[in-house]
């Protein structure tokens, strides 16, 4: 995705609102207000010490060039185009609102993200494309929506438009319920065990295997053998899906919602209730509470670093009772299925070490 060609089609630029446009060491790209920046950089969830300074610090000092210069900050001024103003205004009744945004996470499904606000209050959030495949994704994550709101989940965003500008610039709008003094949970709690729980209780169905959500994903990995890194055991990956097929041929299974990026960067804490966004991936017919194993998979990577070494480690742990060997590898053979065929191939940087992780795990769990 061109980010920058996307901007240009929804921002005014050279006048309107004074922002800072910054990066980080992973190419991600955030354009942040100099008003009322403590509330719009609730759009930034960093997961690494400096950036969680940063988020602290910079609403307050940003007005020092040393400050900029360190960041590499630099002031731009613009403004959304009528159009969108009217559309927000329509769906937030409110004028004059403010707005962040954030690039989004360099990927073939990279997606540019806004927050929209006014004052101290954060009124919802916008995700913006004009990829047909990421339209794809916005109209999924609006009817698994509907479908968990139909089911009485309330914790949820609720998806209040869906659909396409004048330019061809595709949008997906939602509430939300996330104030200053959210709070982003990176240990599991038992808030996540509840929500699980709730989300398992909301949606199981006994369901065909050959029906489900997850036999599908495994057989379109079998398509697209040919896409994995070419370090990855094809073999194990093809022993190991048949040994799964076969297992559940011709049965029906109790499978249930899965989220598919249950991460501390996907929900908060209000109220002390968790609020979980970003459904996009999500899937209604999955083996259950596989999200529990993302989560502990990509916080232990990505915030505690641990080696695959560590990993095993905690698995064979006092502390890792918890974990039900079987479950952890359908959940590793659903993500390595999931991103190979959605990178269709061009599995790279971040990406590629990643794979090393699900793929060393997976075969750890196979002997």
């Amino acid at each position: 995705m061109q980010v920058n060609s996307i901007l240009e089609r929804f921002l005014i630029k050279g006048a309107g609102k004074h922002l800072y446009r910054f990066s980080n060491a992973d190419n991600k790209t955030w354009l942040m207000p100099a008003h009322n920046m403590q509330v719009a950089m609730n759009l930034y969830q960093p997961s690494g010490r400096n950036g969680k300074i940063m988020k602290a610090l910079f609403p307050w000092l940003h007005h020092l060039l040393i400050i900029r210069k360190i960041i590499h900050a630099e002031s731009v001024y613009c403004d959304i185009t009528d159009e969108l103003k009217r559309l927000f205004y329509q769906l937030f009744h409110e004028t004059e609102i403010e707005f962040s945004i954030f690039c989004g996470t360099p990927c073939i499904h990279q997606k540019i993200t806004m927050q929209i606000s006014k004052g101290k209050h954060i009124l919802g959030y916008c995700k913006v494309t004009d990829n047909k495949e990421i339209a794809l994704l916005f109209r999924n994550e609006a009817n698994i929506l509907k479908e968990l709101g139909r089911k009485g989940l309330k914790e949820v965003p609720i998806c209040i438009f869906c659909g396409e500008m004048t330019d061809g610039i595709k949008l997906f709008v939602q509430s939300t319920a996330k104030t200053q003094k959210s709070q982003v949970i990176h240990e599991w709690t038992a808030l996540h065990e509840n929500f699980l729980d709730n989300l398992y209780q909301s949606t199981h169905q006994f369901i065909p295997f050959e029906q489900s959500d997850y036999y599908r994903i495994l057989t379109n990995l079998q398509l697209h053998i040919e896409w994995l890194p070419q370090e990855v055991n094809g073999t194990l990956l093809t022993s190991t899906i048949n040994q799964i097929l076969l297992h559940y041929q011709g049965q029906e299974v109790d499978f249930s919602a899965y989220h598919a990026d249950f991460t501390p960067w996907n929900m908060f804490m209000e109220g002390r209730k968790l609020f979980v966004f970003d459904w996009e991936y999500a899937q209604l017919t999955y083996p259950p509470k596989l999200d529990r194993y993302h989560f502990f998979t990509q916080t232990a990577y990505f915030e505690k670093h641990w080696t695959i070494s560590q990993i095993i480690e905690y698995i064979n742990s006092e502390q890792g009772k918890w974990i039900d060997q079987k479950m952890y590898s359908l959940y590793l053979l659903e993500v390595i299925a999931r991103f190979t065929v959605r990178e269709k191939g061009n599995i790279n940087g971040k990406m590629a070490e990643s794979f090393q992780i699900w793929i060393a795990l997976l075969e750890y769990l196979q002997k």
